[in-house]
């Protein structure tokens, strides 16, 4: 771990004022889960989770390992204004990651979806510890993070576009809620390979939450 490292998770050196103005903005917590904001202690995690070829494979591609300040510059201090970041634990051992950020207008246009005078959220989220898949953890996680979309910023909808090729993770979206709702084709590029992916969005109309 460099010393740079170090110092971010310690809230030390040239990272101290940021690392004040830390606090835990999200808490939500059902039975052995809980889903948290991400804080500077989580970054050993998501350095494991991120250079894991069985996480990137599904996550971003097995091409992309970051390193620790790649990590700390595109997961803690990029879009902070726009983008929720999120850990999930299970009985308080740290599993997996998500990010909640506002529909702005690129997506509007890359999803090609219709904008309405409503909010709209779009959702990323990975389970980091493959002991912990197939379990059916993910559907329950985010259904506490719908929960909180609704109950806590009056979503109206949350979008998100899985591989088309992932078909467990496209499962695992409809047990919670989302429907396919258009093929996005050459959408993403992973691994050299412009992919197809599926554009999926849960409607709070049209599903039941707490």
């Amino acid at each position: 771990m460099t010393e740079d490292t170090t110092n971010y998770i310690t809230g030390k050196g040239k990272f101290s004022n940021m690392f004040k103005k830390v606090e835990i903005m999200v808490d939500i917590r059902k039975e052995e889960l809980r889903v948290r904001s991400l804080l500077p202690k989580d970054l050993p995690f998501l350095k494991k989770w991120l250079t894991d070829d069985r996480v990137l494979e599904f996550y971003g591609g097995r091409d992309q390992k970051l390193n620790e300040l790649d990590i700390i510059r595109e997961y803690y201090e990029e879009d902070n204004e726009i983008a929720t970041r999120l850990i999930v634990e299970c009985n308080d051992i740290p599993i997996g990651y998500v990010q909640v950020y506002d529909m702005i207008d690129e997506y509007y246009d890359s999803y090609h979806y219709d904008k309405k005078d409503e909010v709209v959220y779009c959702m990323d989220q990975f389970i980091g510890e493959p002991d912990y898949w197939n379990k059916g953890i993910g559907t329950r996680f985010m259904k506490m993070i719908l929960e909180y979309l609704v109950n806590e910023k009056n979503a109206k909808a949350v979008i998100l576009d899985p591989h088309q090729n992932n078909p467990r993770a496209v499962r695992m979206y409809e047990k919670a809620g989302f429907k396919i709702i258009k093929e996005l084709p050459k959408h993403e590029l992973r691994e050299g390979v412009m992919e197809d992916c599926y554009l999926m969005e849960f409607r709070y109309d049209d599903n039941k939450v707490q």
